[in-house]
């Protein structure tokens, strides 16, 4: 059994749409999924879980430091060696709906009304808000099933290519 360690729901998505053709293949299952302490807390726990026998790959946001993010995974994952992906690409500050939103054209009439309320309200609306936004109101679909469908282009690559090591070491 491989577990996923994410975030969200929308992380969660992505790994299901980035699967699909291994989902009949193989049984995984996803845990955290209530923000980085919520990974922190079950990277910790995996022991006490009973689950320590299994295979793990936990996925998280840089946010507002890829640095920082590294290194903690790094701390938290020694013991246990849980292999991990930082969004949004391995190697900058952001999150999985950085990546998403950096596909959307600046000019998108959504878009452009979401930075003027941001500018508006004078406050800084994280990336979730936004995404949530234009999903919900270009695409009539809340963001985690605008994952489902999802074209995965190559800006997630990488992570494929972790994903594939991932499986090719239990089968």
């Amino acid at each position: 059994m491989i577990y996923f360690i994410v975030e969200g729901q929308t992380d969660k998505e992505l790994i299901k749409n980035i699967l699909a053709p291994k989902i009949e293949k193989t049984d995984f299952e996803f845990l955290g999924l209530k923000g980085i302490d919520s990974v922190k807390k079950t990277i910790v726990n995996l022991e006490e879980l009973g689950l320590s026998q299994n295979l793990y790959f936990a996925i998280v946001d840089a946010d507002t430091s890829f640095s920082n993010r590294n290194k903690e995974m790094e701390e938290l994952t020694k013991t246990n060696k849980v292999p991990f992906y930082i969004f949004p690409n391995h190697k900058d500050n952001g999150d999985l709906e950085t990546l998403l939103l950096s596909h959307v054209n600046e000019e998108n009439e959504i878009i452009k009304c979401f930075d003027a309320y941001k500018t508006c309200v004078k406050k800084d609306i994280d990336n979730k808000a936004k995404l949530y936004a234009y999903t919900t109101l270009e695409h009539d679909k809340r963001p985690e099933q605008y994952i489902e469908e999802l074209d995965i282009g190559t800006e997630f690559d990488h992570l494929k290519e972790k994903l594939q090591n991932l499986f090719e070491g239990i089968q």
